[in-house]
């Protein structure tokens, strides 16, 4: 295999959020997957994906890329819990999505997880939808 260097997998990942942030979500995923490839053992990716699921509308796709993939991965990534937070939400389990972000919010050492976290338990359900304006 031929060694990628971190810079270039952080730099592919923004591209990834780029893409799926302006409903580019076919080329996201191809991105994500790509990362997923040389770091099979990340979780990033997954949660790169994960974005995608709740940015197209399907909150329970998220979810279950979250629990069965990244969290799989790496049980003590604040930052996928994050954004299992942010899914549960948006599919209509209020409680225990808040639950998770409180959690989150209040014990994490992870400084994004845990801005993300606190930020997200700011909005209502109604504001945590994402706004599709693309062009």
């Amino acid at each position: 295999m031929i060694p990628i260097d971190s810079e270039l997998v952080r730099l592919l990942m923004r591209i990834g959020y780029l893409a799926a942030w302006n409903g580019l979500y076919k080329e996201a995923v191809a991105v994500f997957d790509g990362v997923q490839a040389v770091r099979p053992e990340s979780e990033i990716p997954i949660i790169g994906g994960a974005v995608v699921a709740i940015l197209s509308g399907n909150p329970e796709v998220a979810i279950k890329s979250l629990k069965e993939g990244a969290l799989t991965l790496n049980p003590g990534s604040d930052l996928a819990r994050a954004h299992l937070g942010c899914a549960l939400r948006l599919q209509g389990r209020e409680e225990e999505g808040q639950a998770i972000l409180q959690e989150v919010a209040s014990t994490s050492s992870q400084p994004d997880a845990r801005a993300m976290a606190a930020n997200l338990l700011t909005l209502s359900s109604d504001h945590l939808a994402p706004k599709r304006n693309f062009l």
